[in-house]
């Protein structure tokens, strides 16, 4: 063989390893893309299921605020002094001052097998007379008995806690921002909220937004 032929042979190996390092580099590249990729689809779909979960639990207290059973508030008896300013202030929000939610109070009827203990106890027969207790009370005789408590809302760091039956816990965590805002429209009251969420590692941050109109009427301010 020739020196001539013997060149032309190293230069073929070495485009064939130039060759096969920019394939190798190319595969990598496209490997860690389809990594990234992964995750981010996947803090999508985690931060996607957290905000429902979230608004559709303050969508259910918010849709469930002042309801009072079947007599209006003029007509309710109290024995507890609380209870008489919270059936006046069912609804209740507070901002920082930059627009965030600093607390969102709601006044609404305990769920069946809830957590925790009421704050109050209303007591009704639908018809003549209402009385409203503190905590959890018993009145024998009474036809309809309804428990009540106070939900409130509030951001803590990156965190949305939830106070309500003696318990405070966090719902949700990696909260960016969250904003309530009341608007009174000729159908009645409703709430529109914006939940901005995002990942622990800064990659992802997404906006979620939900308007929920109020089923009971509330008092005057």
């Amino acid at each position: 063989m020739s020196a001539r032929q013997r060149g032309f042979g190293l230069m073929e190996a070495l485009l064939a390893l130039a060759l096969g390092l920019m394939v190798l580099a190319a595969a990598g590249q496209v490997l860690f893309s389809g990594q990234q990729l992964w995750r981010v689809q996947g803090a999508l779909a985690r931060l996607q299921e957290d905000a429902m979960l979230v608004l559709q639990r303050l969508a259910l207290d918010i849709r469930m605020t002042a309801s009072f059973g079947c007599l209006s508030p003029e007509a309710v008896e109290f024995h507890d002094a609380s209870a008489r300013q919270a059936f006046a202030h069912p609804l209740h929000i507070e901002h920082l001052s930059d627009g965030r939610l600093a607390r969102l109070s709601l006044v609404t009827a305990e769920l069946s097998g809830t957590a925790g203990s009421p704050d109050w106890t209303l007591h009704t027969d639908c018809l003549e007379w209402a009385q409203v207790h503190g905590k959890r009370h018993s009145l024998p005789g009474a036809p309809l008995s309804i428990g009540l408590r106070r939900h409130t809302y509030r951001l803590q760091g990156g965190s949305l806690m939830l106070a309500s039956g003696g318990f405070n816990a966090s719902l949700i965590d990696n909260v960016r921002d969250f904003r309530v805002t009341r608007v009174e429209a000729e159908q009645g009251t409703r709430l529109d909220l914006q939940l901005i969420l995002g990942d622990l590692e800064g990659q992802v941050e997404r906006t979620y937004a939900l308007s929920v109109a109020l089923r009971n009427r509330l008092p005057p301010s």
